[in-house]
């Protein structure tokens, strides 16, 4: 049972709320995330064999999405993370935010050790003059990619099914079960 429901000073009405708040935070932050490597995933499959347009395509992108995506899939987490936190344990719920935190946990390892090495590399390139071993870095950091899309849209969905609020029209869910244990009141 969580630590904060079974709190005699905490307002038991709050877990509801925060529970709430930190899963819609974690949902939009993570879909948000998500969105943006399937996008890139899409333009990296219509560059075609061009070497000069594929370098150029990474060296135009590399530092807005390194600025803006390590916020974004931190917040996504640190949501994952609070709504784990207040889900009632051993609850599906509970079952499927662990399992998206462990898809965004393991989603920042890949692209820690293999996209910003390669990245920091593909930035000391020239277009019209790559290195010799160009391509193996490219399927390397593709291969990457590949691996990280499944996991952040593996993580957003297992959000998404989660979500206490889509069973609003259940009988009962189970953090008002919970709550109706403790204190009568649903």
């Amino acid at each position: 049972m969580n630590a904060y429901i079974r709190s005699g000073s905490a307002d038991r009405r709050a877990v509801p709320a925060l529970l709430a708040a930190a899963h819609q935070a974690a949902i939009i932050m993570t879909g948000v995330l998500a969105g943006a490597i399937v996008a890139t995933w899409l333009t990296e499959t219509s560059l075609g064999s061009s070497t000069e347009l594929w370098i150029r395509y990474h060296q135009a992108i590399t530092a807005a999405y390194t600025y803006a995506l390590p916020p974004i899939g931190g917040l996504g987490l640190i949501g994952a993370l609070a709504a784990l936190a207040l889900a009632p344990r051993n609850s599906h719920a509970h079952h499927l935010i662990l399992a998206a935190v462990g898809c965004l946990l393991v989603g920042l390892i890949v692209t820690v050790v293999v996209h910003f090495p390669i990245n920091a590399e593909i930035a000391t390139w020239q277009p019209l003059a790559p290195p010799a071993d160009w391509q193996q870095l490219r399927d390397r950091w593709l291969a990457g990619h590949v691996v990280r899309t499944a996991l952040a849209v593996a993580a957003f969905t297992l959000l998404v099914v989660a979500d206490p609020s889509r069973r609003r029209n259940a009988p009962e869910t189970e953090l008002q079960a919970v709550l109706a244990d403790h204190d009568g009141k649903p």
